[in-house]
């Protein structure tokens, strides 16, 4: 290891033996690590004692330039502070969370006189209750619809401390709110409600139920049938959503069930929701800076990052696949909740959860399959609709561009995967033609063109932009490089015709075919390729020829007064001092030029 700083030096015999956390910063003074310690001396000096044995480490030391340490009180202060820097700075060698999105909760606010139910992604220290959060945002808003029903409370914003309504929302009608607004409900009634939403969200549904039941033989007992049916449906919903929750534990008491999968580089965690005994959500997350880290490294990284902001309300006990490296301080955190089960049912709920984690992983490669084929399926059907010999992965489009004879030019536009690779366009000056002929200048293109590819960018398939004519020319060049065997098929503009050499009638795909589509877009993309250095060269030749007129400029100023001032009219209304910053321009070259540009024709 490469000597220590000085600075680093000096901080490292000043180091308390006290908890806290430390801060490592590279040489841009940006935080690269957080890490806690019970001795904030022996652990930091660890780093700079002996070789580190993980390349991580390693890499992090050589990148050290300074570091900052926190005194805490406590071991456990530590550990939640740890967390919370993390979670601030996401530092690079450090496991986290993955942040890209703001996960949902179910928000109620107690802080209301009628308290409303809605969900949200902002979590405020405002005395409202929360519930999250929830991995899955599609499960949340299905839980609430299914709760409108029977916790009918207002999800409007509607100000009741205030004004005064004259008339209910349309939800007062349809029964998912019990309108408050226009005096329907006291506040007595409506925050018994409250107090059965929150019970059911905390999942101590058979309280309510066993609430319910007595409530209806009430409004029965007393001849109130209609109240008596209303909470018959609530009760009848109740139990209905109650026989399909899993009962794992008859004590009623939550958990968290954690387990981890890995694969490569991505890692998914997975935490079942045990409330009230029943399994009743499932939340995932992605931990990133996974690079050359053990399961114990990463459970324990996940643990405290995830309870940091959760001490204050922990379940029961918690679940854990793997013990985490430092199980001993997490265990003294979390108030001795940590369980790791070796054998029965909860080692199987851990099966189940570790399932989860890997289907999710599964998920996102999916998902990326499927928009890969987005690409991929137009060239799997170009390849069977046309009889190829191998999936055109990597096509060219040659375009032939000249207008009334002059200035011909040829683009060659490539893709790859049925996306543009722009950096392997290439454009031609067709050099051996004084007339027009596209067919003779389809083969200097493609013959100077076969003349510049490797084994890395050879194409797959060849697109000629034309008819029958301009793909024979272009086979007949094409043969003369046998060692390529590259395919070649053109595609005429009039019907979309698809041609192949040797074949006498054309090809045409359904409008609506991916395949169509595909070459449809190559050939378009050629052609404004090479449109667009046709129009180029032809401006570039119109202010060559104005130029020739003053002497003392080469090619190569003309070519760098085009680029800058696009025209003759605009370099004739120039100001010297504008010219000269021209490379190449003087101040007499400048004023040469004006003259020659702004004299008169006689």
């Amino acid at each position: 290891m490469e000597k220590n700083t000085q600075k680093i030096t000096r901080i490292l015999e000043l180091l308390p033996d006290r908890p806290g956390v430390y801060l490592m910063k590279n040489e841009s003074q940006k935080i690269i690590y957080v890490g806690k310690a019970k001795s904030l001396r022996s652990r930091v000096r660890s780093y700079f004692s002996g070789t580190p044995t993980d390349p991580k480490t390693q890499e992090l030391v050589s990148r050290i330039k300074d570091l900052e340490y926190i005194i805490t009180k406590t071991e456990g202060q530590a550990l939640e502070l740890e967390a919370n820097l993390i979670k601030k700075h996401k530092p690079r060698y450090n496991i986290s969370l993955k942040d890209d999105k703001r996960y949902p909760f179910i928000k109620v606010t107690l802080n209301e006189k009628f308290p409303r139910i809605f969900v949200t992604r902002r979590l405020l220290k405002d005395r409202a209750k929360y519930f999250g959060p929830y991995t899955d945002a599609k499960s949340v808003r299905h839980t609430l619809k299914m709760m409108e029903w029977i916790f009918p409370l207002r999800t409007c914003k509607r100000d009741l401390e205030n004004k005064e309504y004259k008339r209910a929302c349309i939800n007062y009608q349809l029964g998912k709110c019990t309108a408050p607004c226009i005096g329907k409900i006291s506040e007595t009634e409506y925050n018994d409600i409250v107090k059965n939403a929150i019970r059911f969200l905390k999942g101590r549904n058979q309280e309510i139920i066993s609430e319910l039941k007595i409530q209806m033989e009430k409004f029965a007992a007393s001849l109130e049938f209609e109240k008596a049916a209303k909470v018959r449906d609530k009760l009848r919903n109740l139990q209905h959503i109650n026989r399909h929750h899993n009962i794992f534990f008859t004590d009623q008491k939550d958990r968290d069930v954690i387990s981890i999968y890995q694969e490569d580089k991505r890692v998914a965690v997975s935490v079942l929701k045990i409330l009230a005994g029943k399994l009743l959500n499932k939340e995932i997350y992605e931990l990133e800076n996974t690079e050359n880290s053990i399961l114990a490294e990463l459970m324990e990284a996940f643990v405290k990052q995830y309870y940091s902001q959760k001490l204050h309300n922990l379940p029961y006990s918690i679940l854990l696949q793997i013990e985490p490296s430092d199980f001993h301080s997490l265990q003294n955190w979390l108030q001795k909740k940590l369980i790791v089960p070796k054998r029965g049912e909860k080692k199987i709920l851990l099966t189940i959860a570790r399932e989860n984690a890997y289907n999710y992983l599964e998920e996102q490669k999916l998902k990326h399959l499927r928009k890969s084929n987005r690409t991929i399926f137009p060239i799997k059907e170009l390849k069977d609709k046309l009889h190829l010999k191998s999936l055109p992965r990597k096509m060219i489009c040659l375009d032939i561009s000249t207008i009334q004879g002059s200035d011909t030019v040829a683009s060659a536009v490539y893709f790859e995967n049925g996306k543009p690779k722009k950096s392997l366009y290439r454009h031609f000056i067709i050099k051996s033609l004084q007339k027009q002929n596209d067919f003779a200048a389809m083969q200097e293109t493609l013959e100077r063109y076969l003349k510049r590819i490797d084994e890395q960018t050879k194409p797959d398939l060849i697109v000629i932009d034309g008819g029958k004519g301009q793909l024979n020319s272009a086979n007949f060049t094409l043969q003369k490089f046998p060692k390529w065997e590259i395919e070649i098929i053109s595609l005429a503009k009039r019907m979309e015709e698809i041609f192949l050499p040797k074949k006498n009638e054309s090809i045409l795909l359904p409008r609506n075919s991916s395949a169509l589509r595909l070459l449809i877009k190559i050939r378009d993309e050629a052609h404004r390729f090479a449109i667009t250095f046709h129009r180029k060269k032809r401006n570039f030749r119109t202010l060559q020829s104005d130029l020739d007129k003053v002497k003392g400029i080469g090619d190569k100023t003309k070519f760098l007064l085009l680029k800058e001032f696009g025209s003759i009219e605009k370099i004739k209304k120039l100001p010297i001092e504008e010219l000269t910053k021209i490379k190449g321009i003087g101040k007499q070259t400048a004023i040469n030029i004006l003259d020659k540009l702004n004299e008169k024709k006689v």
